[in-house]
């Protein structure tokens, strides 16, 4: 009997610890779901100020409880439908949330959070075929870290002027009450659309890699790699397919709290009616970014209706100006390098770069954004080379597609292209052509002496009288290349006639 009494004893002292703290844990569930919500304004404050998240309303069960929640979008001219989307979210209360499942999972809470079907979201539920379109399941541990996986349906939405159809989407977060970090790691199924004619547009999926962390300075910081499957774009006369689309991006932060990072971008093998039009690469890079200058002026802009009558251009001018001093004053760095275009037989590259530093430009420059921009500037440069080969490639296959000419009168115009390319480059004397490939130059140093602040194709000169040059060059006054340009007989008369001056020049051995 003892015995007995001691078993029940036991199970009823379970009992009331297990209530106590099923009961106690419901209790923080809810302080930490409010202030995941007021994490989520804060962030949502700084990088979408239109967007903001509500409570609706909350009841609070012994086993669990249930909250819905209103996602609000206020932006211009959205349709009234879509500026509120309401969700149902069901937490479960630790320490073992998911016992009455058969789970023995410790957590302090795991909760699903769903659409709500109503007129707002309805045109989701129809798409989905009567499945919930999407469910979000997060597990928030004792450590007060949140496991989130994202789940959608196919969706399929048909109208008057065609159809779209997205395969279901994957994705797994990782991160605290904190938004301290976020690893992410997502991939998505194909997308099909076709519309009332023969036109009609698919993509292979894509697949997503996020890791970052907040600074001190409340900026994420860390790598994004994104990578999109194979495009189809085709209509009744025309095919475009990509093989890939690629997308890394890496983020640092300086010691003065400001961004630096690299993105590139890779679009793979062009293909446009079946001709092979390479890969274009290119490589952006940002220094000394100001966030906080950026957050800002996105708040600043963000109830401004752009497609109202009404919209004074002034006002985003002048939001527009303030960001750029700032901007500079952080003593902004921006380059690209390069921009490739990589055909079959040649390339072409293009590198730009600007830095500026608004600490060098004068106090009266500030009253005026052209006399501070040009003041605050203190590097930059551009150049460019493109080979003979990738002109005469792209050239043909421009003048197929739009001419529908076959590839041997196409190839043929190329070359007249080419040549007048290359003509064009050697008279102007803005750049330089050489061993089949014409190239150019110029940078400028507002640090160097007046008379040398350019150096354009290796020269030193002034800004004044680079400013004059290009101006004359660029008229291509006084050269025999402006009437070669004009047609493919003189073209070719010119370059016989420019053969026979440099033949006549040459020294007799």
């Amino acid at each position: 009997m003892k015995t007995t009494n001691i078993v029940i004893g036991a199970l009823v002292a379970a009992g009331v610890v297990w209530g106590g703290s099923t009961w106690y844990i419901g209790q923080q569930a809810k302080g930490q779901i409010d202030k995941s919500v007021s994490n989520i304004n804060e962030f949502l404050a700084q990088t979408a100020p239109n967007i903001s998240l509500s409570e609706v309303s909350y009841e609070k069960g012994f086993l669990s409880s249930t909250g819905i929640y209103k996602l609000n979008i206020n932006l211009p001219d959205l349709p009234e439908e879509l500026s509120n989307i309401t969700f149902l979210n069901k937490v479960y209360h630790g320490p073992l949330p998911l016992i009455q499942e058969g789970s023995f999972t410790p957590a302090l809470a795991i909760s699903t959070t769903t659409l709500i079907n109503n007129d707002n979201t309805k045109v989701l539920f129809d798409a989905a075929n009567g499945q919930e379109p999407f469910v979000s399941s997060s597990v928030l541990s004792f450590d007060k870290e949140i496991e989130n996986t994202l789940k959608t349906a196919t969706l399929k939405f048909v109208d008057k002027n065609g159809e779209i159809t997205a395969e279901p989407m994957h994705a797994i977060t990782h991160t605290n009450l904190d938004f301290a970090f976020f690893n992410t790691e997502a991939t998505g199924g194909a997308i099909k659309a076709k519309g009332e004619s023969t036109a009609s547009l698919s993509m292979d999926g894509f697949k997503l890699s996020n890791k970052t962390t907040r600074t001190a300075h409340k900026n994420y910081i860390g790598d994004t790699s994104l990578t999109f499957g194979k495009f189809n774009i085709t209509s009744s006369d025309q095919s475009i397919a990509i093989d890939s689309v690629d997308v890394n991006a890496s983020t640092t932060e300086s010691s003065a709290g400001l961004l630096n990072g690299d993105i590139t971008y890779s679009v793979n093998n062009i293909n446009v009616n079946k001709i092979d039009f390479g890969t274009t690469a290119l490589k952006m890079t940002m220094n000394n970014l100001d966030m906080k200058a950026l957050n800002e002026f996105s708040r600043a802009t963000a109830s401004l209706d752009l497609s109202s009558a009404s919209f004074e251009e002034e006002e985003l001018a002048d939001h527009f100006e303030t960001l750029f001093v700032k901007l500079a004053d952080a003593k902004l760095e921006f380059r690209i390098e390069p921009l490739r275009i990589k055909a079959t037989s040649g390339e072409a590259v293009l590198n730009f770069g600007v830095a500026f530093n608004g600490e060098k430009a004068s106090a009266e420059s500030r009253e005026s954004t052209e006399l501070f921009a040009a003041e605050s500037l203190r590097k930059a440069n551009l150049s460019f080379s493109i080979d003979d080969n990738l002109i005469k490639e792209y050239g043909s296959g421009i003048i197929q597609i739009s001419e529908g000419t076959d590839k041997a009168e196409a190839d043929a115009q190329a070359q007249i292209l080419a040549a007048m390319a290359n003509l064009a480059a050697e008279h102007s004397g803005m750049a330089i052509y050489k061993d089949g490939k014409t190239t150019s130059s110029v940078t400028y140093d507002a640090d160097q002496p007046e008379d040398s602040q350019i150096d354009f194709n290796g020269k030193k000169m002034g800004l004044n009288e680079f400013a004059m040059r290009a101006s004359s060059l660029l008229g291509f006054a006084g050269t025999s290349a402006a009437p070669a340009l004009l047609n493919e007989e003189e073209l070719f008369q010119a370059l016989e006639n420019e053969t026979e001056t440099e033949t006549e020049t040459e020294p007799a051995e």
